[in-house]
């Protein structure tokens, strides 16, 4: 009888870890970001109409934590470039920042197993690693990195809001996302009546999640 019961027990764990090991995905994701800064007014004649995005990349690992059929957790930790545009293509400046981010995501899937529709929300904290601006003026080009200033907020805090769509396939799990981010971190600390500066990007990736 008690091997009996020992035998069970031992089914019931191994049924219990292979459940877990389908739920779990894990792979890498890659795509395009076109970012842009924000300010909330007017400062020195620079309004947000002058302000243009700046295309970039992003790439990182994704985990996905599935809880039930429609709903999962999606950490990640990716590295994106974020930045803007101000001026013409003949004379401009451009910035480009470069950042460690990590989004927390909730992940609601509706459709097939095969195929499905996916919308995705929740927050991100990224560390702004470093960048590098560049003026163009004519034909005369000049770039330099940027230097850290005190002022600076290297911490950002945000949130990620998306779409997108999965294609299970016979390894793993083709996702396209299009996401929206917003930075409600200032990247420069104000005073009173300065206007704040924070950042804004749309994301277009793909990620393929193996299961384990």
């Amino acid at each position: 009888m008690k091997n009996k019961f020992l035998l069970a027990l031992l089914f019931m764990v191994a049924s219990g870890y292979a459940s877990m090991a389908q739920s779990v995905s894990i792979g890498p994701r890659i795509g395009a970001t076109f970012a842009k800064i924000t300010l909330s007014e007017e400062e020195d004649g620079l309004s947000n109409d002058d302000i243009e995005s700046n295309p970039g990349i992003q790439f990182g690992a994704v985990a996905n934590f599935r809880i039930n059929d429609m709903f999962s957790i999606q950490p990640e930790l990716l590295y994106v470039q974020k930045g803007f545009k101000i001026g013409e293509d003949d004379m401009y400046v451009k910035g480009r920042s470069e950042y460690f981010e990590v989004p927390v995501l909730a992940k609601v899937s509706l459709g097939t197993e095969r195929l499905h529709a996916f919308v995705t929300g929740g927050p991100t904290i990224g560390y702004w690693a470093g960048g590098e601006h560049a003026m163009k003026i004519g034909d005369s080009e000049a770039r330099e990195s940027y230097e850290f200033e005190d002022s600076d907020n290297r911490l950002e805090v945000g949130a990620s809001f998306g779409i997108g769509a999965a294609y299970r396939m016979d390894q793993g799990e083709l996702n396209l996302d299009v996401r929206y981010g917003l930075g409600f971190t200032s990247l420069h600390e104000t005073k009173n009546g300065e206007a704040t500066t924070k950042n804004r990007m749309l994301g277009v990736s793909l990620a393929y999640l193996f299961n384990l």
